[in-house]
């Protein structure tokens, strides 16, 4: 009795193994951190920009009234009591003016700097976007292939898939063909994609 028909192809001895999964887990997690910590990040910006329009709109109604000040001194000769109101008025003006100053420079400094945090941030989920884009591409791809490798297995027969009756010795070639035709095709995509 004669024994079962072997495939000249060596069958696979492990099972596939999806090492994508904990990848895609990792990008993910980083991404989780990454968006938690914009969002405290896009706070502070909001607060920020409400604190500088504040000392802005402060620093130029200061302005205002320090020149007003002026304006009114100089009407002011012959009129002791109201030159000296007046000169009070400018002098708290004069402190006014360059402690709005000061803190919009402050503020301003501050807002750019969590900003750039902010940037570095988005930049950094653009690149782990793209990453998990390219490995679920990649995972699909090798799903198609593992899944084109069985279908070859089982119509050309294997060890652990019984030979068909009629096997078709062409079609083991074409299919071949085919797979080789997909992986040189997956391989120029993804050279275009590095350009």
């Amino acid at each position: 009795m004669p024994g079962p028909r072997k495939s000249p192809w060596p069958a696979k001895s492990a099972p596939h193994v999806d090492n994508y999964e904990e990848f895609i887990s990792r990008l993910d997690a980083a991404s989780a951190k990454l968006i938690t910590r914009r969002g405290t990040l896009d706070a502070t910006v909001g607060i920020l920009a409400l604190l500088l329009m504040q000392n802005t709109t402060g620093l130029q109604l200061w302005e205002q009234r320090l020149h007003v000040c002026e304006e009114l001194l100089a009407g002011t000769v012959g009129q002791p009591a109201r030159r000296s109101a007046l000169t009070e008025l400018h002098e708290v003006a004069l402190k006014m003016k360059p402690l709005f100053t000061n803190r919009k420079q402050r503020i301003d400094v501050r807002l750019a700097a969590v900003q750039a945090r902010c940037e570095e941030i988005n930049s950094a989920l653009k690149g782990l976007e793209k990453s998990r884009a390219k490995l679920t591409s990649s995972r699909m791809l090798s799903e198609e292939r593992e899944n084109l490798s069985r279908a070859i297995g089982e119509l050309s027969g294997s060890a652990d898939v019984p030979g068909v009756v009629n096997p078709d010795p062409g079609l083991r070639s074409d299919l071949q063909d085919a797979r080789h035709a997909i992986i040189l095709a997956e391989a120029l995509l993804e050279a275009k994609r590095e350009k």
